[in-house]
């Protein structure tokens, strides 16, 4: 095994896991790069199966060597690291605190070299779980799609409940929803990308040159850190409604965007309150920006300024994960100024169509369960990403 340093630019560690999994015939591979940098180690995890892996801990020794020459020994552990399948690569650091603690004891320490990669991972329940709540459907390759979540029927009070809200929150009215699914998580890039690779799909944004006012920027470049875990971003409305019509012709079941009264009632998941925990608004439970538009805040839990990986926080009630903030999320409803109807069905493309969740810089007042977005179809924004519904 080789070891490479960033600042040096001397070779590789590569490390090779084969991991038998019970009950099924071939074996999984994930692929790990270990990278030293002089003050962390930088983990490149790859996993090309269509299963996820769960690793209770990836460890390496490294060797560290100061000004005046001592050199000491430590080991470099990550834990609890998700690796979601079809992860082309998660880039996770590790090792600052180690650093930091010897600088105590030593001069100006410094990571020159890695060595004995060592990883205890198990693989993820794939697609169904005990209650057969949760499910992904096949694609033609016998390879599994995005998970999705059942949710029950049910009937709601939707708009601004607590008072204080936007006028476009009204009437309050009651709605009943019939059992639907929803995607589980954020579409995500890796998701995303293998649409884009299966069928050559170009988004708006890489036609027309620019993701909102950023020149240049699309999907695969924003300016800002994304990876295969992260929620697809800077996609239009014509660009989501792209990815369901492929996956449903992959999968042979109807897939689209959410209706916008199915957003709010799997978002409110049986609450009344402005958020689905409570009434305050908290970095605990969801990424969203400062109390005053429009930046993001790394803040508690919530140690992202931009977008963060799918799943970081605790899921929903019925399930799902990053309802609030991380990303505006598009429905196939079309907008109007007062409910009177179209938020309980799918338009066909529709001039003003509407965004629900809040994003990653979103003020904590827009990112309540009541809360509405609006854009037209082909506009695109890095605090822009889509979830999957599908009818029962």
């Amino acid at each position: 095994m080789k070891t490479r340093n960033l600042n040096k630019f001397a070779g590789l560690l590569l490390a090779m896991l084969i991991t038998p999994i019970s009950g099924i015939a071939d074996s999984a591979k994930i692929t790990i790069d270990v990278v030293s940098k002089d003050e962390f180690v930088l983990f490149l995890l790859k996993n090309d199966e269509y299963r996820g892996f769960q690793c209770s801990e990836i460890r390496v020794q490294a060797k560290v060597v100061d000004k005046d020459g001592r050199v000491a020994r430590r080991s470099i552990i990550a834990l609890d690291v998700a690796m979601p399948a079809n992860s082309l690569e998660i880039r996770l650091e590790a090792g600052k605190e180690v650093i930091a603690a010897l600088r105590n004891e030593m001069n100006q320490p410094r990571i020159v070299d890695v060595s004995n990669p060592q990883y205890r991972c198990e693989p993820k329940t794939v697609y169904v779980t005990a209650d057969k709540k949760v499910f992904r459907d096949r694609l033609q390759d016998g390879s599994l799609g995005p998970e999705m979540v059942w949710i029950p029927a049910g009937r709601f009070r939707m708009g601004d409940i607590q008072g204080g809200g936007y006028r476009n929150e009204k009437p309050v009215h009651w709605v009943s929803v019939d059992k639907f699914a929803m995607g589980r998580y954020e579409v995500t890039v890796a998701e995303f990308r293998r649409f884009v690779n299966a069928t050559g799909y170009r988004t708006d944004a890489e036609k027309e040159g620019s993701c909102w006012w950023d020149e240049g920027k699309n999907w695969r470049n924003l300016g800002f850190s994304q990876t295969d875990t992260h929620p697809v971003v800077c996609v239009s409305w014509n660009d989501a409604t792209a990815y369901t019509e492929w996956l449903s012709k992959q999968t042979g079941h109807t897939y689209r965007l959410s209706t916008e009264v199915q957003w709010e009632y799997a978002d409110r998941a049986g609450s009344i309150t402005k958020y689905w925990w409570g009434n305050t608004a908290s970095h605990e439970y969801a990424n969203y920006g400062k109390d005053q538009c429009c930046e993001g805040l790394a803040k508690g839990k919530d140690s992202w300024v931009y977008t963060s990986p799918v799943g970081s926080f605790a899921a929903n009630p019925f399930g799902l994960y990053d309802t609030v903030g991380n990303v505006w999320e598009w429905t196939c409803s079309e907008y109007e100024d007062k409910y009177s109807g179209k938020e309980q069905r799918c338009a066909n493309r529709g001039s003003r169509l509407v965004l629900r969740g809040g994003s990653w810089s979103t003020e904590p007042r827009n990112v309540r369960a009541a809360t509405r977005g609006i854009y037209s179809h082909g506009v695109r924004n890095n605090i822009v990403g889509f979830r999957l519904a599908k009818s029962s």
